[in-house]
């Protein structure tokens, strides 16, 4: 996909600037608004709660408070935001670790330049009450039919929870959907269930009258671990510096308040399309800290060995952990808080 035709496809949003922002300007700790501002795009991976130390730093105005007029846009999922990172339409994505991981092994080159949040319970499978499948034996989903979307967290969530299950990928039909189409195709017998947010799960549920179920996620902690990240590319480090220290700070507040506010979730009920308690409740399996260390490259190193066993992805040439610890920008973090990186 082309520069020309991802920006040419792409509307872009204005971010939104809540009109508490100007009375809350005295609360951030990076400083007041600049009289000059640089103007960035911000490329999202949906617009789920999975993103939400992002959505609280829109909301807030730390962007603004740290000189950026920020656009934001919307894409259904971390590989699509990436991809119009990777093309030159956006400054930043958005993105789970998975994503990430297939475009490193195919020599594409996202930075991470913050890994923000991580959670291990937030991905859901979610099963017809039809189907069959016992969703408290997580073994009854062999020889099913199961959607996510390939190359995404889904689909690495749902070969560890198969592991989990002493299976593997073969052992079900693996499905690659768009998220907007999960929960037809399970309610219409198309597929047998999905991997996909725990927000899709609770859709999923409201849409299907009790016609669908939410697989046992018991002991999957071992198993699996999402990192949410702010990727950015080697253009933007090498031409807009100062852009990324303004990002790090940017979510540097926006990580405070969650931690000093127990309300933090009614500033991005709206944008997320959600009641600000299911927001809540969803996100108390979340950790939302900004660091990198040495689970994390270990985490990233894991999920590449599995794309190239189960075949999805071709061993790079080289030590994988020194490809992947090389598409870490870690400096701009570094600067504010020296303590975060032990890698």
């Amino acid at each position: 996909m082309t520069a020309d035709i991802v920006s040419h496809a792409l509307s872009r949003r204005s971010l939104l600037q809540l009109g508490a922002a100007g009375a809350l300007a005295s609360t951030f700790p990076f400083g007041a608004a600049k009289a000059t501002e640089t103007e960035a795009t911000l490329a999202y991976g949906s617009t789920g709660y999975t993103w939400a130390l992002t959505f609280v730093a829109e909301a807030l105005g730390t962007w603004k408070q740290n000189g950026v007029n920020l656009n934001v846009v919307d894409f259904p999922t971390g590989r699509e935001s990436m991809q119009a990172l990777l093309a030159g339409s956006a400054d930043f994505s958005t993105s789970t670790d998975t994503p990430f991981i297939f475009a490193a092994l195919r020599g594409l080159k996202p930075i991470v330049l913050v890994n923000y949040s991580r959670y291990s319970r937030d991905m859901k499978i979610v099963v017809s009450k039809a189907s069959g499948i016992d969703p408290a034996s997580p073994a009854s989903l062999k020889g099913k039919k199961i959607a996510t979307r390939v190359g995404t967290s889904g689909q690495y969530m749902l070969a560890k929870y198969l592991e989990m299950a002493g299976l593997g990928l073969k052992d079900v039909t693996v499905v690659d959907l768009s998220p907007n189409d999960m929960t037809v195709a399970t309610l219409r017998g198309d597929v047998d269930g999905f991997a996909w947010t725990g927000q899709a799960a609770v859709v999923a549920e409201k849409q299907s009258n009790g016609a669908v179920a939410v697989m046992t996620q018991e002991g999957l902690d071992k198993y699996f671990q999402s990192h949410q990240l702010l990727l950015t590319s080697e253009k933007v480090i090498k031409e807009k510096p100062a852009l990324l220290d303004a990002a790090v700070k940017s979510l540097l507040g926006a990580e405070e308040r969650i931690a000093a506010d127990p309300t933090w979730t009614s500033l991005i009920a709206e944008r997320v399309r959600a009641p600000a308690q299911e927001i809540t409740e969803a996100t108390s399996v979340f950790e939302f800290k900004i660091g990198f260390d040495e689970r994390f490259l270990d985490d990233l190193v894991a999920q590449a060995e599995w794309a190239i066993a189960t075949g999805l992805a071709q061993r790079p040439e080289g030590d994988l952990r020194a490809l992947l610890r090389g598409l870490i920008y870690e400096g701009p973090v570094k600067a504010v808080k020296p303590e975060r990186v032990t890698i």
